[in-house]
């Protein structure tokens, strides 16, 4: 699935129509029951007044790694909590859509949730998989919400609340490093350490592929004992990544591990590679 190139307003207008069943229904008195469940910990993220009663909506959004391994060629999971509270009224109920933007982008991803009732007021929790071609970097995480307050005298309040950036949210690469080492001597002579950074991609047609980072930085650090190891990696230097996507580096061989790091990025998930050098097996990972 690609991103719509339809705008935010023209969506909800759109979505206002199926509100429109929803208002008939609040129309007729349908008061929704309360739960036991609580959304104090969310941050607020709007606070909505109109003809003396005000509905304050919170959320918190979280993204993820995308996943190129599944039959979808490639997903996202976008996790969502939203929650409503009402003063001067009963919230009657609620039509919700959580909205996903990545930053200087017109398109956006919409998805319609169901608030629950709560004992303070509606509640819902959950995560989206967003399958095909998805970007990766920083995403703006919104919600747009349809509700109705009932005031103590019978009347009955429209809230129509549009939040743009209630969070932001990445969706990064897989991210992995690929190293080796020039002998495995462990007598002091030069040993020079190649690694390359690599992340996984998904092209336009769906299809995986495999991309070279040529820029940023990494960290070379040793450790006798490998990852495993109960001392931790001392570090050695800042390495560059190069233009060419090469990390290279001249060290004193020894006997242990040597750990290139890469700390990730907006994009790119962080990632470590353990380079074995004079060790049976080879392998420090």
């Amino acid at each position: 699935m690609s991103l719509h190139s339809i705008s935010r307003t023209s969506l909800f207008r759109r979505g206002l129509v199926a509100v429109a069943t929803a208002t008939t229904l609040l129309g007729g008195g349908l008061v929704v029951a309360p739960a036991a469940q609580a959304a104090s910990s969310l941050p607020v993220v709007d606070v909505h007044t109109r003809q003396g009663t005000t509905v304050t909506t919170s959320m918190f959004a979280s993204g993820s790694t995308i996943d190129t391994d599944s039959d979808d060629s490639s997903s996202a999971r976008f996790g969502y909590s939203v929650a409503l509270k009402a003063s001067g009224g009963t919230l009657l109920g609620a039509e919700a859509v959580v909205t996903v933007q990545k930053i200087d982008r017109e398109p956006v991803r919409k998805r319609t949730i169901e608030l629950k009732p709560t004992s303070t007021g509606m509640l819902t929790r959950g995560s989206i998989h967003f399958s095909g071609t998805i970007d990766p970097g920083t995403y703006r995480a919104g919600v747009e919400i349809f509700t109705v307050v009932l005031k103590p005298d019978g009347t009955r309040v429209r809230h129509l609340i549009d939040v743009n950036e209630a969070n932001r949210v990445q969706f990064r690469r897989n991210a992995w490093i690929e190293g080796t080492i020039s002998t495995q001597k462990t007598d002091g002579r030069p040993a020079r350490i190649n690694a390359i950074v690599l992340a996984r991609e998904v092209a336009d047609d769906g299809s995986p592929s495999e991309v070279r980072i040529r820029s940023g930085a990494a960290i070379l650090s040793f450790d006798p004992d490998g990852a495993y190891g109960e001392k931790k990696a001392t570090f050695v230097r800042d390495l560059k990544i190069g233009s060419d996507g090469k990390i290279s580096t001249v060290v004193e061989s020894r006997k242990g591990y040597w750990k290139v790091t890469y700390p990730g990025t907006s994009t790119n998930t962080d990632a470590v590679e353990w380079i074995a050098q004079g060790v049976p097996g080879g392998c420090g990972c």
